[in-house]
């Protein structure tokens, strides 16, 4: 049989990757943090997904066993594995790194031949590329030779709603999804074949990354902050506010508009479909998504090449206008959720810096024209 070490065993490890690898032959080792949660996994070796749709849907996975993260027992997994997978969080990277390349060099001594495919499956740009970097960087020359022609890095575009457990969840390993997933993987940087039924696999991947960071991302984004604003406790409650959903569907336009600009090979007509599809998904009846989790990270949420900034320079070398975008900026600056730690430094910034400044800092907008068209939203805020 297969085997997948992948990183990371929370809602969406459990509930999309490891459930997709599951149904695709593999035995899949968790590697966390939290002893308790491999504990759970190793005397269950199966857990349930729940799906929320029209219809609530329950499945198990089995054949599965899990280690803790920075040990060398994870290492040792590695040695083996045909697959390597991430969801940790794109900050968390680094520390998969140091566990990565410790375990590809006990496997260049004790399976030289294997070929072995990582991807790092994270809400990000390339973040497998992010990952490769990381690791080579840590590597002498003789290990960098050895990967190079041995270990595929493959960068990912991935997509499924894991939202709260509460009011779903019955056993401690239940994980709870939205039916609707994409995982994009792109096929010239893969060593070998690779079968992941239900996975898309493309020749090139930057439109897939941009439409999904841009038309899901940052219209999730838009939808937590205003939602914030307005006092609204689930992305549910604040789509169902008309002023809001329309300030989503002129972000999702404004970004079609620079999508399509720079990507001729992208159609009009399929991504308007697709971002109609996005907010039926934010609409779905049986997910109560915290706008608090949606939108945790503004420092990250808010920067030059993320979900709402990248897709408000595209607009505009495709000469649109971005009011939308602009309202979106300015209710992320204004996110002020004391349990957010990044959205307290956002905050420290703004009062020791004033707003242009720090959304300036921010974001990396330099355009005055751009900056205060988002000061002045944000004052009338």
């Amino acid at each position: 049989m297969k085997k997948a070490v992948h990183f990371g065993a929370g809602n969406i490890g459990r509930g999309f990757i490891g459930l997709l690898l599951n149904g695709a032959g593999y035995e899949v080792v968790f590697a966390d943090v939290v002893p308790s949660l491999i504990e759970q996994i190793n005397l269950a070796r199966s857990y349930r997904v729940i799906t929320l749709d029209a219809q609530v849907e329950t499945q198990t996975v089995r054949n599965v066993r899990a280690v803790l993260l920075d040990s060398e027992e994870c290492r040792k997994e590695i040695v083996d594995a045909d697959l390597v997978t991430t969801a940790v969080g794109l900050g968390n990277l680094v520390n998969v790194a140091a566990i990565v390349v410790d375990g590809l060099r006990l496997r260049k001594q004790q399976n030289n031949d294997q070929v072995l495919n990582i991807m790092a499956c994270e809400n990000a740009i390339r973040a497998t590329s992010t990952l490769k970097d990381e690791v080579l960087s840590r590597c002498d020359d003789e290990l960098r030779n050895w990967i190079s022609s041995h270990v595929g890095f493959a960068d990912v575009a991935v997509d499924r709603i894991a939202p709260n457990r509460a009011g779903h969840a019955v056993e401690p390993l239940d994980s709870v999804v939205e039916r609707y997933f994409e995982w994009d993987i792109e096929t010239p940087s893969l060593k070998g074949a690779l079968d992941v039924p239900g996975a898309t696999f493309v020749e090139q991947l930057d439109p897939y990354l941009e439409r999904k960071l841009f038309i899901l991302n940052g219209a999730h984004a838009t939808a937590a902050y205003a939602g914030y604003h307005k006092k609204y406790a689930t992305i549910l409650e604040a789509m169902n506010d008309p002023e809001i959903a329309e300030t989503v569907t002129s972000v999702q336009q404004e970004a079609i508009s620079g999508l399509v600009h720079c990507y001729p090979s992208l159609q009009l007509d399929a991504l308007e479909q697709y971002a109609a599809s996005v907010r039926a998904r934010f609409l779905n009846p049986h997910i109560q998504d915290d706008v608090a989790r949606v939108g945790r990270d503004p420092l990250r949420k808010l920067s030059a090449q993320d979900r709402l900034v990248r897709p408000l320079h595209l607009a505009h070398q495709a000469a649109k206008e971005t009011p939308g975008i602009v309202r979106a900026l300015a209710l992320g600056f204004a996110y002020d959720n004391p349990e957010d730690a990044a959205a307290v430094q956002v905050q420290k910034q703004i009062q020791e810096l004033g707003i242009e400044r720090a959304v300036s800092n921010v974001t990396g907008i330099s355009d005055p024209a751009t900056l205060r068209q988002i000061v002045d939203e944000y004052q009338a805020l």
